[in-house]
């Protein structure tokens, strides 16, 4: 698991092959991207990269917005078979989309006749989890908006993003500071509006691997109600911090919010949590955001290690798609 984790940066190079299967869309105004779980926070991840350049629209369930023929609506499924990927995507088609499904699986059979003809397939490489796969699953999603002229310049962010990711990897003694900092304590995750994907991605990789609640929050909002828990003694949590000190110092803001998030640390620290401050690295936001998440996948697996875990079993999830689908309720 550790092995698959660990590379992200590989994935992201071999996805960069796909660049001239893609196609793109012409007279698109909006992005929907549907998703479930690990194959889900792709759009999270799309939504914080283009930020307010484009409107881009996450949807985590069977349940879409009406749309029409401006709207482009990319699904990622990894493994083909996400019951409510497959039914949102139908629906998108049905009400004129421009749609795209990307999936490691060729099957074609889960979509009904009448729309199948009408999405474009990417099919992905994969390392057995979709949890493990996000370079596979976003590279073709930006891609496909690449070639649509929402954005631009991806094989550069992505060759910036893979030294940065190559370097994190190298700096195992780190890996190990922080598995002994977060060992044993209650996690929370604290981000900005710009990094809440990488929050998220954590909070996911530490339930699925490590089997372990943690939770996410995000600034500035936290600071009018989640800053009020930090009331008594807080020697058993962790923080973690994921920061972007040019989101941050945005003027856009019309407030210091860097100034904000440093008092709230220091609040927070007072309490007697170890406040660990991760910060972001690299000039696109591929890379910042990926700098941040990519240490939370690697720390998922030493924590779940540390606890004598298999990180690759899930067998609650399992359970309730078993169960799911002998009921036909997911």
């Amino acid at each position: 698991m550790l092995d698959k984790v660990m590379d992200l940066p590989y994935q992201l190079l071999e996805s960069l092959t796909l660049y001239n299967e893609i196609r793109g869309y012409d007279d698109i105004d909006e992005t929907v991207i549907i998703g479930m779980g690990g194959s889900g926070i792709v759009g999270d991840f799309v939504k914080s990269i283009i930020g307010d350049k484009f409107r881009v629209s996450v949807v985590k369930s069977s349940n879409v917005p009406r749309m029409g023929n401006n709207t482009l609506a990319i699904a990622v499924t990894y493994s083909g078979k996400t019951r409510e990927t497959l039914i949102a995507i139908s629906k998108a088609a049905s009400y004129g989309a421009k749609t795209v499904l990307v999936t490691s699986n060729n099957n074609r059979d889960s979509i009904p006749n009448e729309t199948r003809q009408d999405i474009q397939y990417i099919k992905i490489n994969g390392n057995g989890f979709s949890r493990t796969s996000l370079g596979y699953m976003l590279l073709p999603v930006l891609l496909v908006l690449e070639h649509s002229n929402v954005i631009s310049g991806i094989r550069k962010d992505v060759k910036e993003a893979v030294d940065i990711l190559c370097s994190i990897a190298k700096d195992k003694s780190r890996m190990e500071s922080l598995k002994y900092r977060m060992l044993n304590k209650m996690l929370a995750i604290y981000a900005n509006e710009f990094t809440q994907a990488a929050a998220l991605r954590w909070k996911q990789m530490m339930n699925e691997n490590a089997k372990l609640h943690c939770y996410y929050d995000v600034f500035p909002e936290l600071l009018h109600n989640e800053i009020e828990t930090w009331y008594g003694d807080a020697s058993n949590h962790a923080l973690i911090m994921l920061r972007d000190i040019e989101y941050e110092k945005c003027k856009e803001h019309g407030y210091d919010l860097h100034a904000l998030i440093n008092k709230a640390k220091e609040l927070i620290r007072g309490k007697g949590a170890d406040v660990i401050e991760l910060f972001s690295i690299g000039n696109s936001t591929l890379a910042r955001l990926l700098s941040l998440s990519y240490i939370g996948d690697i720390m998922s697996t030493y924590l779940a290690y540390a606890n004598n875990i298999d990180p690759s079993k899930i067998p609650n999830i399992e359970y309730i798609k078993s169960k799911g689908i002998e009921e036909g309720v997911v």
